[in-house]
């Protein structure tokens, strides 16, 4: 799973460098959406899993505290977003979510011991 994880967020950084660098390109757009889609849909799959599988028996509680994590970034998000499009316009939100999507890349590489084991689907 934690291959999965790498290979989506990577292709994921890819695509918003591509957008970053040839968004101005209606084509660019679209296949840049299409493929941001298919990497980054089953994210929150592959997270809620592997976050069950570390919390063992804790579970419930950590996937109660992960909505709270997602609607924060949500939020979060929102506010971020709005302040960048006032200060630097649209065409910064491709180099944002590269940093971010590198960010999470270095986060789940290096989350090689602690996160990502093998749970019990049984």
């Amino acid at each position: 799973m934690r291959r999965s994880v790498l290979i989506s967020l990577s292709v994921f950084a890819l695509m918003a460098l591509a957008l970053g660098l040839f968004g101005q390109h209606p084509e660019a757009v679209l296949i840049g959406a299409v493929i941001w889609g298919l990497t980054f849909g089953g994210a929150a799959t592959f997270l809620q899993t592997a976050l069950a599988d570390t919390a063992g028996e804790g579970a419930d509680v950590a996937l109660s505290m992960n909505v709270v994590v997602w609607n924060s970034a949500i939020a979060s998000g929102s506010i971020v977003g709005g302040i960048l499009l006032d200060a630097a316009g649209a065409g910064a939100f491709p180099w944002a979510v590269f940093i971010l999507a590198v960010a999470g890349v270095i986060v789940t590489f290096g989350a090689r011991r602690s996160g990502f084991r093998p749970g019990s689907r049984g």
